[in-house]
C-alpha cells in the first residue's frame, strides 16, 4: 500500500526555491568544487608526474601510483647499456633529465618535504629550485609554493587540497552514522510514543536484560578488537562495530523470544505499556546536557591510537541526538494521518508502517539537519586534529595544519588559509541548510 498523496509536486517546488537563491548555488558550487578536490586530490597535487618520457619510456606516475604506490621499472641506458631501477614513488623526477613531461597542476605532494624551500617559506618570498643540472636558481612559476610552506618544508596548497578529502570523508560518513542511529530512534520513539508499544513484563524485562547482556559482550569484551580494528582502517572498524551492533540486537531478540516461553507464568503474564518515547528521550538528555567536545575528547583519550576510523565513529555516535528531534516530531505528526490509519487497518506490520508509509513522509526536515551535522562534524574533525588527538600524524587535515601553525607566529599562511577553507566549508554547509529550511517553511 502506498501512501494516499503524491509529495512530488510540493518536493519540485521546495527545489525551485532553492535554487532561486544566488546564495545557495554558490554554495552548491563551492561544496561541487571540494568533491572534485577530494576524488581527485592524487593527480592534482602530487610530486609524480602525469605523464613523463625518459630514456625513451613513456609512463603516467601518478595514475600508475593510485594502483601500485611502489610501482618499479628496470630500464636500459641505451648508449651505455647500464641498468637503472625506477620507483615510482621515491625517484626525484624533478632533478632528473626528462626528454618531456607534464605535470600536475600543484606538483608538490602533502608528505613529502621541499627541503630547499624549509622553515616556513612564504608565499611572497623568493622560492628556490634545484635543476636536472644540479644548479639552484629562482623557482618558475609552476614550481612556487603559492601558499607557502611549513617548517619542514610541506606544500600548503597539496596539503589543504589532500585535507579536503579527509574533512569532507569524516563529514559525511560520520553524519551517516548519526543519521542512522538518529532516524531509527527518532522514528520509533515518535510512531510508538508512550502508549502504542505493548509487551508483558516477562518480554520487556528480559528484553531490557538482554540489552544489557548484547552491550557487555558486543562492546565491553570486545573493546580491544575495537580499538585494533580503528587502527586497521575505516572498513574494518565498521565491520567490527556492526557485529558489536548485531551481537547488542540478537541479544535483546533471544530477551524477547525468552520473555514469550514465560508468559505463561502468573505475574509474567500481565501486559505493560513500554514507554520507548520516554526511554529514548531521556537518553538523548543525557547527551545533550554533557558538554559534546567534551565527550569526543574523552572518548578519543580512551583510544591511545590515532585512526581515521576513530574519529569517524566517535563524532558520529555523538550527533545523532539532533536527527532524533527531528524525526520523532515529524513521526509524531504523520503517525495519525489517514494513509498510516489505512496501513495499520489492513493488518500490516509494525516496521511496514513505518519504514515504507510513515518515514518516507516524514524524512524533509532531516535532510536540512544533516547539512548542519556535516558543517559540525567538520569542525569537530578540526578541532580534534587541531588539539593533537584527531587522525593519525602522517595524515595531513585542516586542522593539522592550523595546529602546526601555532608553532611560528609569523607564519600567517599557516592560519590564514586553512582557516578560511574551513570557514568557506561550514559557511556553504550552512547556507544550504538555512535555504532549505527556507524553502520548506514556505511550502508548509
Amino acid at each position: 500500500m502506498r501512501p494516499l498523496f503524491n509529495q512530488s509536486s510540493g518536493s519540485q517546488k521546495i527545489r525551485r526555491r532553492f535554487w532561486k537563491y544566488r546564495s545557495s548555488r554558490l554554495a552548491v558550487f563551492f561544496i561541487g568544487i571540494l568533491f572534485f578536490l577530494s576524488l581527485f586530490a592524487d593527480i592534482l597535487a602530487t610530486d609524480l608526474p602525469l605523464f613523463v618520457n625518459y630514456k625513451g619510456n613513456y609512463w603516467f606516475p601518478a595514475l600508475s601510483s593510485i594502483i601500485n604506490p611502489e610501482r618499479t621499472e628496470i630500464i636500459t641506458d641505451p648508449p651505455t647499456e647500464a641498468k637503472e631501477t625506477v620507483q615510482f614513488d621515491i625517484f626525484n623526477w624533478k632533478e632528473m633529465p626528462l626528454e618531456s613531461v607534464i605535470w600536475a597542476p600543484v606538483p608538490w605532494s602533502p608528505d613529502k618535504p621541499d627541503l630547499l624551500n624549509r622553515d616556513y617559506a612564504s608565499p611572497l618570498d623568493e622560492h628556490k629550485f634545484k635543476n636536472p643540472d644540479g644548479s639552484i636558481v629562482s623557482s618558475r612559476f609552476l614550481f612556487r609554493h603559492h601558499l607557502g610552506t611549513d617548517q619542514r618544508g610541506l606544500d600548503l596548497l597539496s596539503g589543504i587540497i589532500h585535507g579536503c578529502r579527509i574533512s569532507l570523508k569524516i563529514g559525511f560518513l560520520s553524519m551517516l552514522i548519526a543519521t542512522i542511529i538518529g532516524v531509527m530512534a527518532g522514528a520509533f520513539s515518535g510512531y510508538f510514543g508512550n502508549d502504542r508499544l505493548n509487551s508483558t513484563r516477562a518480554r520487556w524485562w528480559l528484553s531490557i536484560i538482554g540489552f544489557v547482556a548484547g552491550y557487555f559482550w558486543g562492546f565491553t569484551s570486545r573493546i580491544h578488537t575495537i580499538t585494533d580494528a580503528f587502527n586497521s582502517g575505516f572498513w574494518i572498524s565498521t565491520f567490527q562495530i556492526l557485529i558489536s551492533l548485531l551481537i547488542v540486537v540478537f541479544a535483546v531478540v533471544g530477551g524477547v523470544q525468552t520473555g514469550r516461553l514465560l508468559n505463561g507464568i502468573g505475574i509474567l503474564r500481565k501486559k505493560v505499556t513500554v514507554p520507548i518515547d520516554s526511554v529514548v528521550q531521556r537518553f538523548s538528555e543525557v547527551f545533550n546536557s554533557l558538554p559534546r567536545l567534551l565527550i569526543i575528547i574523552t572518548l578519543a583519550a580512551v583510544f591511545h591510537d590515532k585512526s581515521i576510523g576513530m574519529v569517524i565513529a566517535i563524532i558520529g555516535f555523538t550527533n545523532w541526538t539532533g536527527i532524533s528531534r527531528f524525526t520523532r516530531a515529524e513521526m509524531f505528526r504523520t503517525r495519525d494521518l489517514n494513509y498510516i490509519e489505512a496501513a495499520r487497518s489492513m493488518g500490516l506490520p509494525w516496521y511496514q508502517v513505518i519504514f515504507r508509509h510513515a518515514l518516507p513522509n516524514a524524512f524533509a526536515p532531516v535532510f536540512i539537519e544533516i547539512a548542519f551535522l556535516v558543517a559540525g562534524s567538520i569542525v569537530a574533525e578540526s578541532s580534534l586534529s587541531f588539539l593533537g588527538i584527531g587522525v593519525p600524524d602522517d595524515v595531513v587535515t585542516w586542522g593539522s595544519i592550523l595546529s602546526a601553525g601555532r608553532e611560528q607566529v609569523d607564519a600567517w599562511w599557516m592560519v590564514v588559509f586553512p582557516g578560511l577553507a574551513i570557514f568557506l566549508t561550514v559557511l556553504s554547509l550552512n547556507v544550504i541548510g538555512e535555504r532549505l529550511r527556507e524553502a520548506g517553511e514556505k511550502q508548509v
